[in-house]
């Protein structure tokens, strides 16, 4: 299992699914660009993502953020022919779940201020997802609080870090 080869440090993070074969949830977040070598992992993502190799599954509310005009065109052209969650109406226990996840999410923030990243997470978990890829701060910073309230198959990474697991896994298949 990927987790006994894990990093201490970083065995937290990772369910030990097989990226090449489980959903993957998206923050609009994780594909910009920036000039920095980072841009190096979208563009192989976007690769794999577009090979049929990655699936991706987007979140309504990921949708809806990356059909803002100023999100760049190559954001767009990546997310929105992705498969997408419709946000369907929610049973009582979901909109508990979303509940929990949003008080971790808010902390001493002003009330609602992250409500959209919490239904990110939650539809990630909803749509059988096994890693969100995110670059938003607060997010990565409450990974452990969130894990007490999101199932253990759902890691939250960086692309990076995703890239770490994806990595590990096709060494192993060359074997």
């Amino acid at each position: 299992m990927l987790n006994q080869r894990t990093p201490s440090n970083q065995r937290e993070f990772y369910s030990g699914l097989d990226p090449r074969i489980c959903n993957i949830g998206i923050d609009a977040n994780a594909l910009d660009r920036g000039g920095s070598p980072r841009d190096a992992l979208v563009d192989r993502f976007l690769t794999l993502t577009s090979s049929g190799r990655l699936i991706v599954v987007v979140s309504g509310g990921v949708r809806n953020e990356v059909q803002h005009p100023r999100t760049p065109s190559a954001v767009k052209d990546a997310v929105l022919p992705r498969i997408f969650n419709l946000q369907p109406g929610l049973i009582a226990r979901q909109q508990e779940e979303r509940r929990q996840v949003l008080a971790v999410l808010q902390g001493n923030a002003r009330p609602g201020k992250h409500a959209a990243d919490a239904s990110h997470l939650s539809e990630a978990v909803e749509t059988g997802c096994a890693y969100f890829i995110t670059h938003d701060k607060r997010i990565l910073e409450k990974r452990d609080e969130l894990r007490r309230v999101l199932p253990p198959s759902l890691s939250i990474v960086t692309l990076t870090e995703f890239f770490d697991v994806f990595d590990r896994f096709e060494a192993e298949q060359t074997r």
